[in-house]
């Protein structure tokens, strides 16, 4: 037996009691709600006028209904499936939390929710979401929000193994409606397919959510909707290219972390081909040597930064405890792996004077570079589930490396390999959506355009200026990377 809210649609007048029930009785701080009522609206007023030119008559479809969603408890939860430190329990009886002694406050559960349901709490500095109330369940009472509603439109019931409706559970008997007739007027939409929920929920979804909706007319009427008071639903973290551009900081370390993790796993590709593995000759010797040395500098920076996105650092440990499911786990595995095979390659290089080790490290690189785009392939980050983010990734790695390992071994060996990896850049850039901050995107393909040009210039040049030129191309291979990843997160839009 698990547990399921119903919601009748038809009934709800929007008082938020619901809402403000939930947040008091978890004393949620400002800017955290647990339970949204979402306000949805549409039609429009057509004027139908007579043959003699006199006013007409007005006719309209306009309609408004409510929504109240918190957690929906779904029958696959997708936030438990990407926790890293598997920090969401999911109880016998369906209900859904999460043990606040194992979170690390990473909201990569967030992104994956296509309810966007959890939310960062910044008293606790952890994510949090609705609970069910099950210790008013574990008394025989109802949850706060179901308790507080006026009009009984709030309700939850028990759905047994084969995910029917068993019995209504928290109204009293007099007011509790046959189990036909529920099964009649209210969608389970456990039992429903996504692409026949009613708005403003997402149509991809495949979580199976333990709730039931009796529709308001206006949720099948097949109009346009809209969602009145989109500000007022926000949660937590949320991004979106409507927002003021860099105004808030808050994923700047997952920016530099991709970006140096990235930098350094093309170095060590890159190494392979354009160093040789004997490193007899003093001036070999010194070019492997900085390029391991910036492969290490670059992976170590690019961890410690990304300890600046946790909330709960003190639980970081944990984020290997998921590997099962997590792609999160799977990626810092991957990091810690390739890092040790740094090391190893490094002993390999100054006590053999040898680099066939790099032959182990470059793999993993690749491989930390994929289980990177696995992280980001969210269905409900649909402007993120498509293989433009593997693309961005590897091309942003075969960029940076190259442009690292130039400083060992000069431009020449490099040249034509980075002017592809930039021209794919900039075809990607070109072939892609445009909606999102148009300035940015011509900037950043002028950026591209002038790298590619000055990666021609050395050869031109007097050599005691290569130097020079080749700190202009990293900075300008820097700069255009670090807009476009910034954009990248910028891409993700709430689904609800």
């Amino acid at each position: 037996m698990t547990y399921a809210f119903t919601f009748d649609a038809s009934a709800c007048s929007g008082c938020k009691a619901c809402q403000i029930a939930c947040k008091d009785k978890n004393n949620l701080p400002t800017g955290v709600l647990w339970r949204r009522v979402f306000e949805v609206s549409g039609g429009s007023w057509t004027n139908i006028a007579a043959e003699d030119a006199s006013p007409g008559v007005w006719q309209t479809d306009v309609f408004a209904y409510n929504l109240s969603i918190a957690c929906n408890h779904c029958v696959h939860p997708k936030c438990a499936g990407v926790c890293p430190t598997d920090a969401y329990i999911v109880r016998p009886d369906g209900v859904v939390y999460i043990d606040e002694s194992k979170c690390m406050g990473c909201g990569y559960c967030a992104w994956a929710c296509p309810y966007a349901v959890p939310q960062y709490n910044p008293d606790l500095r952890q994510m949090s979401k609705c609970n069910f109330c099950f210790d008013n369940l574990d008394a025989g009472l109802p949850p706060a929000c179901v308790a507080a509603c006026p009009m009984r439109v709030l309700d939850f019931v028990e759905v047994d193994e084969g995910q029917k409706i068993e019995t209504t559970s928290g109204l009293p008997p007099s007011l509790v409606i046959g189990l036909s007739s529920f099964a009649n007027v209210y969608k389970p939409l456990w039992n429903t397919p996504a692409s026949e929920h009613p708005f403003p929920l997402p149509a991809f979804s495949r979580t199976q959510p333990h709730l039931a909706i009796k529709p308001h007319a206006g949720m099948l009427n097949g109009l346009a909707k809209v969602i009145s008071n989109r500000e007022e639903t926000q949660t937590q973290r949320t991004r979106s290219s409507q927002r003021k551009i860099f105004e808030n900081l808050d994923e700047a370390p997952l920016v530099a972390f991709t970006l140096l993790t990235q930098m350094s796993a093309g170095m060590t590709v890159a190494s392979l081909f354009f160093q040789p593995f004997d490193t007899a000759s003093p001036v070999r010797a010194g070019s492997s040597t900085f390029n391991l040395l910036t492969i290490g500098v670059l992976l170590g920076l690019g961890g410690l930064i990304s300890f600046l996105h946790l909330g709960a650092k003190k639980n970081a440990w944990r984020a290997l405890m998921h590997l099962k499911k997590s792609w999160l786990s799977r990626e810092i595995l991957m990091a810690g792996l390739f890092g040790v095979s740094w090391l190893v390659s490094c002993a390999e290089h100054w006590f053999l004077n040898a680099d066939y080790w790099l032959l182990v490290t470059a793999p993993l690189g690749i491989g930390l570079v994929y289980s990177m785009t696995r992280v980001y392939r969210l269905r409900a980050a649909q402007n993120w589930d498509s293989w433009r983010t593997d693309a961005a990734f590897f091309l942003s790695a075969s960029s940076l490396g190259l442009t690292g390992v130039a400083f060992g071994t000069g431009m020449a060996p490099v040249v034509i390999p980075l002017l592809a990896a930039l021209a794919a850049e900039a075809g990607l850039l070109l072939t892609g959506p445009h909606r999102f901050e148009k300035t940015v995107n011509r900037l950043r393909l002028g950026l591209i355009l002038a790298a590619m040009a000055a990666a021609l210039i050395p050869f031109f040049a007097p050599n005691q200026a290569a130097g020079w030129f080749m700190l202009l191309i990293f900075l300008l291979v820097a700069a255009q990377e670090i807009l476009g990843r910034w954009m990248f997160y910028e891409m993700r839009q709430p689904t609800l």
